[in-house]
């Protein structure tokens, strides 16, 4: 009998994320969205890694027309190729927001993967396209959160939006205070603000929650996670592709 790879697809804003575990290795890949043929890209380096078992996709999306594309392309190159487009009911966290439908699978991936880290209560921070602060409550119920424009938002903002302001190339950079030219104040500005804004939230959550700051677990992930982390005044766990971990997880 023909054993079976689970493909863990995260597919966000502006890029794909993979994984899939073999013999007790955790294998990731990610690419960007906006790259040509990146549906090929993404099946090749999956396909390559299953040691001719039968691939089983488990797609969580926040682009419904991306995940239609990608769905759409492993149909045809395998007719029988099973695809699951995961939705907030295939988690078993529930959620206590108004909206359930419209809430970003990502967010309660994420959430749900952190409580397998640690026990709630706990707070999630995914630094990517956007940024997300969630709160699990103590009895393990998904409480919804805030969302802010991440960092690389906040630059393009200000380069669209002004007529002199540059956009910015690299974050691979140290804040520098105060900034002493227009990149640096920039930058300066746009991560005091997202990571401000991040301790905040946790503070007002841990308010709200009768949660002693010190003591809650919080879990950082997203793509400017390595960014993000050494400014945050809160101490906290990075744990990198935290959608993927939390899709393989599911299937274990």
């Amino acid at each position: 009998m023909k054993t079976t790879t689970n493909i863990a697809v995260d597919i966000g804003n502006s890029a794909i994320k993979l994984a899939l575990s073999t013999a007790e290795t955790l294998h990731e890949y990610s690419l960007s969205l906006f790259e040509n043929d990146w549906p090929i890209t993404a099946t090749q380096w999956a396909q390559g890694r299953n040691d001719e078992q039968e691939l089983v996709w488990h797609i969580a999306s926040v682009q419904p027309k991306a995940a239609e594309i990608f769905a759409e392309h492993l149909r045809t190159i395998c007719p029988a190729a099973n695809v699951n487009l995961v939705t907030w009911r295939d988690i078993p966290m529930e959620p206590k927001v108004d909206e359930p439908d419209r809430l970003g699978i990502d967010r309660l991936i994420c959430a749900y993967a952190a409580t397998i880290q640690s026990a709630p209560p706990v707070i999630i921070v995914d630094a990517g396209s956007a940024i997300t602060v969630d709160l699990v409550a103590r009895d393990g119920k998904f409480q919804g959160g805030a969302i802010m424009p991440g960092l690389g938002m906040q630059l393009t903002a200000l380069a669209e939006g002004t007529a002199s302001l540059p956009r910015l190339d690299t974050l691979n950079r140290q804040p520098q205070y105060p900034a002493k030219n227009t990149q640096d104040a920039i930058f300066c500005g746009v991560l005091t603000a997202a990571t401000a804004a991040i301790d905040r939230l946790i503070t007002e959550y841990c308010n709200h929650a009768d949660i002693a700051r010190e003591l809650v677990p919080i879990v950082l992930t997203g793509g400017d996670a390595p960014i993000v982390s050494p400014h945050l005044q809160h101490n906290h766990e990075r744990i990198d592709n935290l959608v993927c971990r939390g899709l393989l997880h599911l299937q274990s």
